[in-house]
């Protein structure tokens, strides 16, 4: 899984909101020698979180199957994330500080890891609903850090702060997408299918790719099962590396403040004003035609943690090549999101989303036709990594859409998009078990098509809203 909170929207937000330092009496080497020393440490704690984090996520409708306790555990993150994105990042970096506002939120992280140790709901619910509160404020305080060392940096060198900002964050994200490979990479080798009498259980399930029924292959003591000692050793690495993370931020990074202790009931207001404006905005009738399309963003992305990795991957070969197939993913989607964030200067915006748009629409179709197996392994992997390519396009052109669209109601917008988004992912994470995957790829499909449909009718509005403007514009 990826970042649970677009750092598009939130670097925007917070780009407006840091105030200028002048760090004139630091020292230039001292400046550089701390600027990067955290710019490290926060980029060395969130791999080594994500690496365990995502790896573990990619795994729950895989491994923790017992009363669906996986997948529903991913839905109670994304149902908690609306509730925290809305109201606890600013209070709780007023109170305790952005460095330890850090190490609260990625607490949860570890305790979620650690549940998965023994995989019970009383545990496993709980631990997911305290990474949803975390999610946004972990997610906000990295931006703000970045964001504010960025602009202090900038003011004691004399250059504009953009360029040092998105350096930052360009140096970050390729630590962060690595952790893809890294965390997938652990669980192929340390994942194994369990042995009964020296040789693997006989039976095999056959039902894998658009028939796969989750109630049927529960029934079914299939071939590729994990033993559970297995599992719990990979949590244990999971665990080691989490706490790992943790332990680099609370030792290495600087304290840094955004607001004092007296402004906090001014941000809860905020907060309360936020909700009021979020749902105001869905009144819009261009976040309306949108919302479809952002939807069907948290659609595709659970489609390809649970019911693809479960129904394809594991069903055909075994949990442990989920990791495998997982790294053609995230290499893609990195390679995607920048290979697309140039596109879009030379050709536009439309022709990128009609591109994954296509992309998409072969993949489901691919997915109703073709039934996998064992000889066939590396479809697996060109089906996940053209996903990933589409997934690039969907995440990045759908947050700067909306930046470009509602400027000016960017908060309200992008919470909306928040709302819709993970709308999404808890749709399909509670229907997951109960449907065959060809009724999800059917969703999917309405999902895209009137997506796309809304998406058309929007970018329409706004180019007939542009060549209004400029016929009444002075010449």
């Amino acid at each position: 899984m990826s970042s649970v909170i677009s750092d598009i929207e939130l670097k925007s937000h917070i780009d407006r909101t840091v105030a200028d330092t002048n760090p004139a009496n630091i020292p230039s080497d001292t400046q550089r020698f701390k600027t990067y020393k955290n710019l490290l440490v926060l980029c060395i704690a969130f791999l080594l979180q994500f690496t365990a984090f995502g790896a573990i996520g990619n795994l729950q409708s895989s491994l923790n199957t017992e009363a669906n306790v996986g997948v529903n555990s991913l839905s109670i993150i994304y149902a908690f994330l609306i509730f925290s994105s809305i109201f606890l990042p600013h209070p709780l970096m007023a109170i305790f500080g952005i460095k330890w506002t850090l190490v609260i939120s990625q607490v949860p992280y570890l305790l979620y890891v650690a549940a998965n140790y023994y995989p019970k709901a009383y545990l496993m619910y709980p631990a997911a609903a305290l990474v949803g509160l975390g999610a946004a404020p972990l997610w906000t305080s990295k931006c703000s850090y970045l964001t504010d060392s960025g602009t202090m940096y900038a003011n004691s060198k004399l250059v504009h702060k953009d360029v040092v900002v998105n350096r930052f964050f360009g140096i970050f994200f390729m630590f962060f997408q690595s952790g893809q490979i890294w965390g997938n990479l652990i669980s192929y080798f340390v994942l194994k299918p369990s042995e009964v009498n020296g040789t693997n259980i006989t039976e095999k399930y056959d039902k894998c790719g658009a028939e796969f029924s989750e109630q049927e292959y529960k029934g079914v003591d299939v071939s590729n099962a994990i033993d559970r000692k297995t599992i719990n050793v990979l949590c244990i690495v999971y665990i080691c590396i989490c706490a790992c993370s943790i332990l680099t931020v609370i030792i290495f990074l600087d304290q840094r403040r955004k607001a004092s202790k007296d402004k906090i009931s001014v941000m809860l207001r905020h907060s309360v004003k936020l909700l009021v404006s979020t749902v105001k905005h869905m009144r819009n009738i261009n976040q309306l035609c949108l919302i479809p399309l952002t939807i069907w963003s948290g659609l595709e992305q659970s489609f390809l943690g649970a019911q693809f990795t479960k129904g394809f991957v594991s069903c055909t070969l075994s949990a442990k090549y989920v990791g495998l197939v997982l790294i053609a993913y995230g290499i893609c989607d990195s390679i995607g999101s920048f290979s697309f964030g140039q596109l879009v200067k030379y050709v536009g915006r439309w022709p990128c989303f009609i591109i994954a748009a296509i992309i998409n629409y072969s993949l489901i179709i691919t997915m109703f036709l073709w039934k996998p197996s064992e000889n066939q392994i590396y479809v697996l992997f060109i089906l996940a990594g053209l996903w990933g390519l589409a997934d690039a396009v969907w995440q990045t052109q759908i947050n700067a859409f909306y930046g470009v669209l509602f400027v000016d109601k960017d908060e309200a917008a992008f919470s909306n998009y928040r709302l819709w988004e993970s709308s999404g992912f808890v749709l399909f994470y509670i229907i997951t078990p109960y449907i065959r995957i060809r009724i999800a790829l059917v969703i999917l499909l309405i999902f895209l098509t009137l997506g796309m449909t809304g998406y058309g009718a929007t970018e329409y509005r706004l180019r007939k809203n542009k060549i209004k403007n400029n016929q009444v514009s002075p010449s």
